[in-house]
């Protein structure tokens, strides 16, 4: 009997932190709303919307990691979370690492632009030579991600980007 307790113990503990769905992880780890605005289930992606401490909206990107039909969020590994500015026009365009994860990127997040419908952007190395440079269209939830080929964001010293409309004019450039 001892050894059937000891078992479902370890099994709930192991378990403990896991879900069938990446959404149910994750809100076993934060007490506040999230929405998913990005997952990539391959490379174990997750971009997303929340509050910080005060109720703020913040938008964060980390990883997970999925084994079989489980998912376990990645918590204290490294994300990137930014807080978001909703009362006014707001736009952030980042390049980071991706969590623990060797993979890298490019994402942000748009607000209050309804003619905007894609970011064109540049990185740039030490000596300010373009080393990469892409296009991302701004999906429908305001946000943008795009992975990185690898070792760029290691070459990557600055990135310049433009806020674009439907003709290509600049809306914003930074």
């Amino acid at each position: 009997m001892k050894k059937i307790i000891y078992l479902c113990l370890l099994l709930f503990i192991l378990g403990g932190c896991s879900s069938a769905t990446l959404l149910g992880a994750m809100e076993e780890v934060f007490d506040v709303n999230i929405k998913i605005l990005y997952q990539d289930d391959v490379d174990e992606i997750v971009l997303f919307l929340t509050e910080d401490y005060t109720g703020q909206p913040m938008l964060c990107l980390n990883t997970f990691t999925k084994e079989d039909s489980s998912y376990k969020y990645d918590h204290g590994t490294g994300g990137h979370c930014q807080n978001l500015d909703l009362s006014n026009k707001y736009e952030i365009v980042n390049v980071t690492s991706v969590g623990n994860s060797s993979n890298s990127a490019v994402w942000g997040y748009l607000h209050n632009y309804p003619d905007a419908e894609t970011v064109s952007y540049t990185l740039e190395d030490e000596k300010g030579n373009i080393i990469y440079s892409s296009e991302i269209e701004i999906a429908k939830e305001n946000f943008i991600f795009e992975q990185l080929p690898v070792d760029i964001f290691e070459r990557t010293h600055s990135h310049h980007y433009k806020v674009l409309d439907k003709e290509s004019n600049t809306i914003i450039e930074r």
